[in-house]
C-alpha cells in the first residue's frame, strides 16, 4: 500500500499477532474457569447508580454511536482510515450475527425487566462485545504510528471502551459471561486477521478498474448474504428462523453492497479530503454530515418499515442506500459547500 493511500494505518507485526492470540487465550481460560465455578450470570447488579452508569456506557456499542464515530472519522479526521474501519467492523458483525442465528442461545434471566426483555434477539455471542473489539480495537492499532498528541487521546478512549462496553453487558444483565467471552474472542481474532490480510488484499484491489471494483464488491456482498443464509437454512429449516437470519445478515451485507458502490466512485471522482479543511471547516463539515446522515437513516427506516412483511429482504436495501448517500452523496455536497476540487 502506497504511503499516500495509507491514512491512519499500522501494519500488524508478527509479535503483535502473538500478543493478541495470547490475550485471547487468557480471556478464554479465565472465562471458562469463572463459568465452571458458577459465575456465568454473577455480574448483574441491581444497584441503581451502577446500573445507570453502565447503561450509558453500553450505548457506545450501539448502532447509532458507531454511525457517529464513523462520521467523525470519515468527514472530520481520516476518510481512508474510516473506510478500512467500517469494512473490518462489518466482517466481525456478519460473523457474530451468523453465529447468533446458528446457536440461537437465549439471553440470561437477568435480561427480563419489569416491562419485558431489555434486549431482543439471541445471546451468544455478544454483538456489543465483538463490535467494540473490532471497531475500537482497529482504531487503537491504526493510530499506533501517529504523533502522540493525536494518538494518545484516541487510544485511551478506544481501550476504555474495549473494556467497559463488554463489562456493561454483564452488569446490566443482557448477556451472561459466556456471551461476552465469545464476543471478545470473535472480535479480537477477526480484527487481528483483518489487520494482517487487509493490506495484501488492498494492493490487489487498487490495481482493478472502477467497474471491476464495483462488480466484484457487489458479487462478494450478495454472495456472502446468500451463502450464509443458505447454510443457516440447511442447519435449521424453520421458515421463521430463515427470515430472521436473512434480515439480520442483511445489515452487514447491505452496508457492504453500498460500500462496494460508493467507496470506489467517491475515491475516483469526488475525492473529499477532510485534511484539506481548516479546523473550523472540519467541525462544520462533520456536523452537517451528522445531521444529514441521521436524517437519511431515520427517513429510510420509516419508509422501509411501511412494508414490514418484506422487511427481512428490504432491510439490506435500506442499509445499501443509506451508505451510498452517506459515503458518496454527502462528500459530494461538502465539496460543493467548502469548494474542494
Amino acid at each position: 500500500m502506497s504511503d499516500e493511500n495509507k491514512g491512519a494505518f499500522h501494519e500488524i507485526t508478527r509479535s503483535e499477532i502473538y500478543i493478541n492470540l495470547t490475550i485471547t487465550a487468557c480471556i478464554l481460560i479465565i472465562g471458562v474457569i469463572l463459568i465452571a465455578f458458577g459465575y456465568n450470570e454473577a455480574f448483574f447488579t441491581s444497584n441503581n447508580i451502577l446500573y445507570a452508569i453502565f447503561n450509558i456506557i453500553t450505548n457506545f456499542g450501539d448502532e447509532n454511536l458507531y454511525i457517529v464515530f464513523f462520521c467523525l472519522f470519515y468527514f472530520g479526521i481520516d476518510k481512508k482510515f474510516a473506510k478500512r474501519l467500517i469494512i473490518g467492523f462489518l466482517i466481525s458483525l456478519h460473523i457474530t450475527d451468523f453465529l447468533k442465528n446458528l446457536f440461537q442461545d437465549p439471553r440470561p434471566l437477568s435480561n427480563m425487566g419489569v416491562d419485558g426483555p431489555k434486549a431482543d434477539g439471541y445471546g451468544f455471542p455478544s454483538g456489543h462485545t465483538s463490535g467494540s473489539m473490532s471497531f475500537y480495537g482497529y482504531t487503537y492499532f491504526s493510530f499506533l504510528e501517529e504523533e502522540k498528541k493525536r494518538r494518545i487521546p484516541i487510544q485511551i478512549f478506544a481501550i476504555f471502551l474495549m473494556i467497559t462496553v463488554p463489562l456493561s453487558r454483564l452488569i446490566i444483565g443482557v448477556h451472561d459471561l459466556q456471551d461476552v467471552v465469545g464476543g471478545f474472542i470473535i472480535g479480537f481474532l477477526v480484527i487481528t486477521a483483518y489487520m494482517y490480510f487487509e493490506p495484501k488484499i488492498s494492493e490487489i484491489f487498487e490495481k482493478w478498474s472502477l467497474n471491476k471494483k464495483i462488480w466484484m464488491g457487489l458479487a462478494f456482498s450478495v454472495g456472502l448474504w446468500a451463502l450464509s443464509s443458505m447454510i443457516l437454512y440447511l442447519l435449521n429449516s424453520n421458515l421463521v428462523d430463515l427470515k430472521q437470519s436473512i434480515q439480520d445478515l442483511g445489515v452487514s451485507c447491505g452496508i457492504l453492497m453500498g460500500a462496494a458502490i460508493s467507496f470506489p466512485i467517491e475515491e475516483k471522482y469526488v475525492k473529499y479530503d477532510p485534511n484539506k479543511l481548516k479546523l473550523l471547516y472540519k467541525i462544520l463539515a462533520t456536523l452537517i454530515a451528522l445531521v444529514i446522515t441521521f436524517g437519511v437513516y431515520f427517513g429510510l427506516s420509516f419508509l422501509f418499515n411501511l412494508a414490514p412483511s418484506i422487511y427481512y429482504i428490504t432491510r439490506a436495501l435500506k442499509y445499501c442506500i443509506f451508505i451510498i448517500i452517506s459515503a458518496l452523496g454527502i462528500p459530494y455536497l461538502l465539496n460543493l459547500i467548502f469548494k474542494q476540487k
